[in-house]
Formats: C-alpha cells, structure tokens, sequence
C-alpha cells in the first residue's frame, strides 16, 4: 500500500510537468495501471492472471510476463494458455467475464457493449444470452439484415412487392413462380414472406 502511494504522489508530480498531449496520455495511462486489479484465470489458477483492464500475465518462470494477444479473423483478441503440456486459446473478453462478472442466469456469451471486440476492459463487458447479443448487434449496426447487406438478393422495394403479391398456390404469385421470378428457390421466398429474412423492411 505504501508502495502504491510514493508511485500516486509521483505520478502527480510527472502531470503537474507535463506539456503536451502525448505526455500527459502517457501519464494517465500509468495512472490507470496503478489501478488495475488481477485475478487467477479460471482453471490455470497459479499459472496467469486476467486484468480489468483486459490484460493477460503468464507466471510460468519466476516473474509475470505479460502476453502479446493475437487478433482472430473475427477481431477478437485471445491468448494461448498452456498447462500440463497442453496449449489451448481462450478469448480475452471471456477470461475477463469469468474472473470479473457474476453470471447468475449461467448466460453463455459476452457482449462488448460499445461494439469494440478489441475493448476488453471490465466496464465494458457484460454476460447475454445470443438472442441478446443478436439484437445488440443490430441494434448497434454491428449486424446488418436483408436488404442492407452488401450481398442482398432483393432490394427493398422487391422484398415489399414479394410480400404485397403472394398468393399461396397461384400460377402467376405463388412461391414457386415468384421464385423463378426472381431466380431463386422457393425457401427463399418462404422466408421472405414470412418475415425470416429482411426483417427490417416494413
């Protein structure tokens, strides 16, 4: 405690001399690592501790060293974990959740809140069921659905004309003759209709 007292007091003394924006960032950021709290990765207990701040530190020689994280082609950071001869990666955000975050409701996934996959900082995390995490990520435009994917097979306007024509079993407006219409096959059209797909065209 004394230690982290004389580091606070010098911290002040180095802000009070700062000029410019760098600096001082640099400062501040020191300021928060002062704060940070560790706790044991579940089930590596003894072997690396996860952060608040979304760090990882291995103790397998004498003093904690962090580790570098990879980013996955999806934009997480993760970690790779060894114990007892076997290697394993774990994602960042989870170990945050897991040493950090009460999960009462047992929820399985973690949600990045402001959207960052990479701000793995504990305030910035929370425990959600994929049914939540989904909506947030539309809610947010993480996810885009129906007709705002780059990749859309209707525009809106067809998605609509879909849906004001069809007549189940006509020759002309039925499944399968707006399917040929448009080149695609009739569960195509039965989602769309039913509102499985481009749900967010009214």
């Amino acid at each position: 405690m004394k230690d982290k007292k004389k580091v606070a007091a010098i911290i002040e003394e180095l802000k009070a001399q700062m000029t410019t924006q760098y600096e001082i960032s640099v400062v501040e950021e020191c300021e928060i690592l002062l704060g940070e709290e560790w706790r044991d990765v579940e089930g590596y207990e003894g072997l690396y501790q996860v952060s608040d701040l979304g760090r990882v530190r291995s103790f397998h020689n004498q003093y904690g060293r962090i580790l570098k994280p990879i980013v996955t082609s999806h934009g997480y950071a993760q970690v790779t974990l060894a114990k007892n001869g076997t290697m394993r990666s774990r994602h960042i955000h989870m170990l945050v959740a897991k040493a950090f975050i009460p999960n009462p409701e047992n929820k399985p996934q973690v949600n990045h809140i402001d959207g960052n996959p990479m701000n793995n900082r504990l305030e910035n995390l929370e425990w959600v069921t994929s049914q939540e995490n989904i909506r947030h990520a539309y809610r947010t435009g993480l996810a885009k659905s129906g007709a705002d994917r780059k990749n859309a097979r209707f525009t809106e306007d067809q998605v609509r004309y879909i849906r004001r024509v069809y007549k189940k079993g006509d020759p002309e407006f039925g499944m399968a003759a707006l399917g040929k219409k448009f080149g695609v096959n009739i569960q195509v059209i039965w989602g769309v209709i039913h509102h499985r797909t481009y749900n967010n065209v009214k």
